[in-house]
């Protein structure tokens, strides 16, 4: 790929993550307002690379993924392919970004500080439990922010809801997130 298209690939994914930043700010805010807590803008830095540092350390992204990095409010849309072709399709930067903000809303409630309190006191096991169950919740947050905005992008079928909870949530739980947070389609 010469550097011009890598550039105008770079100018088009920064124009649709600002296009799906302002979405996810509005909605959020406006959901943790609404329960009676501060809200505080996230700030959303875009990476490329195989080796992506952030304030919250280096990572080695190996597709579409964000990191929420709970000190500074960040998070970080990590990208090892350029452009997006597939976006439509397979709405990778779309669920990094809500999975995300789903996170940042957990913070925004004191979700987060209440889960490192307790797994600091928690055998290893457990806290490991709680840790993922804050994952799933998090999931369950995009996945509703998701459905929200889902037929207004234009994405395809094949990858709606029932696909995006097939790729990260267990089998047991499928069934569950299914009819929970996508039913109403609202965050």
């Amino acid at each position: 790929m010469h550097s011009h298209d890598v550039n105008q690939d770079h100018d088009a994914i920064r124009l649709y993550v600002e296009a799906i930043t302002a979405c996810q700010e509005k909605a959020w805010s406006t959901q943790v307002t609404k329960a009676g807590f501060r809200y505080q803008k996230a700030k959303v830095v875009v990476k490329y690379g195989d080796r992506i540092k952030t304030a919250c350390g280096v990572y080695h992204p190996d597709d579409v993924y964000s990191l929420y990095c709970i000190p500074n409010k960040t998070i970080y849309l990590m990208l090892t392919d350029y452009g997006l072709r597939d976006e439509l399709d397979s709405p990778g930067i779309l669920e990094s970004l809500s999975i995300g903000y789903g996170y940042h809303a957990q913070n925004m409630v004191g979700i987060v500080d209440q889960e490192f309190r307790a797994v600091k006191k928690l055998p290893k096991a457990k806290a490991l439990a709680l840790t993922t169950k804050g994952s799933l919740q998090s999931i369950c947050l995009a996945g509703a922010f998701i459905g929200s905005v889902w037929d207004s992008l234009g994405h395809s079928r094949a990858h709606g809801s029932e696909y995006f909870i097939g790729r990260h949530a267990r089998s047991r739980l499928q069934g569950h997130l299914t009819e929970r947070p996508h039913r109403r389609h609202a965050p």
